[in-house]
């Protein structure tokens, strides 16, 4: 049988005991905790002898802001897709449709951030600048006769195309050319040809922090995200350079050299590496399926905020891949036994403050791609980033979900994109 197979294959679902001298001592009975099988009615009790160990992160600190977040989430498995669909997924369920547009700022930074609930790091309006530069009246098109990019998301704010009046409703911007394998923590802002769904965004561990690089993912080679550069300047060095190298026109290649002088010169005069790699960054605890890591807080003198899921990326990719093959109800079996298990697992961690399980959990969910783990990757990954901070990441996941698509044209602006009916 499947389920016997994938029982057999992902036997090690059960945790390790934590460790006493690198952890605090744990002692909840993990039985009661087991009983709490939806993460959004956890109670978030704590001992308080650690809550003084913790300084200003404290779990009694931490678990209040838990408590907090757990009487307002509301969850429920109705809110998004349950069944498989090859082009992605739709729910026309509540999606604040009483909620009114907001006034538009008429600074353009505060738009941005109204808009797309992040805001964006220099080198994004000065690149903006430059494809200005190179074509005036449409900069958004300046890099589709040499590259065949053009530039979207935020920019088409830039473009003055995005407005509040050309949508129903705040979730349709951060829809806005929002990729299927888009975790909340890339914006795209750069898209490539139709076939691949090619792309460029940028890559931030915190809704409240700048970016950390600008990466690539194209959804018909799967969810991996890529490190491209660490900002706009070095990530079209890059693209100039794969193009020259696969370009045999003559006329296309001078015209690349022209493009690529072009850029040279604007960056060191805007003072923007074009070799840059990365911004600073912590080390991040796990790749994730996406492979551009996560990164979340831990406190160094208690190791807590972060433990590894129970089991390996292999097996969890062969527990969700066998999942998927069950028809819906030995599907629905499997869920109540294999992945509810880990699921269980996960609000230990919530309970203990280790944070950072629930949303490596819910990131490997939303990469591995069956909609009919969408319910699940509700509830996990948003209590995750409500738990984190990370609230403005929670309302995107929201967003896609509800509108879920595997297509190459995600404009909300569109008649085939992201606005919902």
């Amino acid at each position: 049988l499947v389920v016997n197979a994938c029982q057999t294959e992902a036997a090690c679902f059960v945790v390790p005991n934590a460790n006493p001298v690198k952890r605090r001592q744990v002692t909840k009975n993990p039985l009661a905790v087991e009983a709490k099988t939806d993460a959004a009615e956890c109670s978030g009790e704590e001992d308080t002898e650690f809550q003084s160990e913790q300084g200003e992160s404290s779990p009694g600190t931490r678990h209040e802001e838990k408590q907090k977040v757990d009487d307002r989430l509301e969850v429920t498995g109705t809110d998004v897709a349950s069944a498989p669909d090859n082009s992605g997924s739709q729910t026309a369920g509540d999606e604040s449709d009483a909620e009114e547009m907001p006034e538009s700022p008429e600074d353009v930074r505060e738009s941005i951030k109204q808009k797309f609930l992040v805001e964006m790091p220099r080198d994004f309006y000065d690149f903006w600048e430059f494809c200005k530069s190179l074509n005036k009246h449409k900069p958004e098109d300046a890099l589709y006769d040499t590259l065949g990019l053009r530039l979207v998301g935020p920019f088409d704010v830039l473009a003055r195309k995005l407005t509040n009046s050309s949508v129903k409703k705040p979730d349709d911007f951060l829809r806005h050319w929002r990729y299927y394998y888009d975790p909340p923590e890339m914006q795209t802002v750069v898209r490539g040809d139709d076939e691949t769904m090619y792309h460029l965004g940028y890559f931030r561990d915190d809704p409240n922090e700048m970016p950390v690089f600008v990466a690539s993912n194209a959804v018909a080679d799967g969810c991996q995200i890529t490190k491209v550069a660490g900002n706009l300047f070095g990530a079209l060095r890059k693209e100039i350079s794969k193009a020259l190298k696969d370009c045999t026109d003559t006329k296309a290649r001078s015209a690349l050299r022209k493009l690529n002088g072009a850029l040279v010169e604007f960056a060191e005069e805007k003072r923007h590496s074009i070799t840059e790699a990365s911004k600073k960054r912590p080390a991040p605890q796990s790749a994730t399926f996406h492979r551009a890591g996560l990164v979340v807080p831990v406190d160094k003198r208690t190791d807590v905020g972060y433990r590894p899921l129970p089991m390996s990326e292999r097996q969890l990719k062969f527990m969700l891949t066998q999942i998927s093959k069950c028809k819906e109800n030995d599907a629905e079996n499997m869920l109540s036994d294999d992945l509810q298990n880990l699921v269980t697992r996960v609000n230990i961690a919530n309970d203990e403050c280790d944070y950072g399980m629930g949303l490596e959990f819910g990131i490997d969910l939303f990469c591995f791609g069956d909609p009919r783990f969408h319910p699940t990757i509700l509830m996990q990954t948003t209590l995750a980033y409500q738990l984190l901070n990370r609230e403005a990441f929670a309302r995107i996941l929201k967003a896609h979900l509800r509108r879920r698509l595997k297509t190459a044209d995600l404009s909300v602006l569109s008649s085939r994109g992201g606005r919902t009916p």
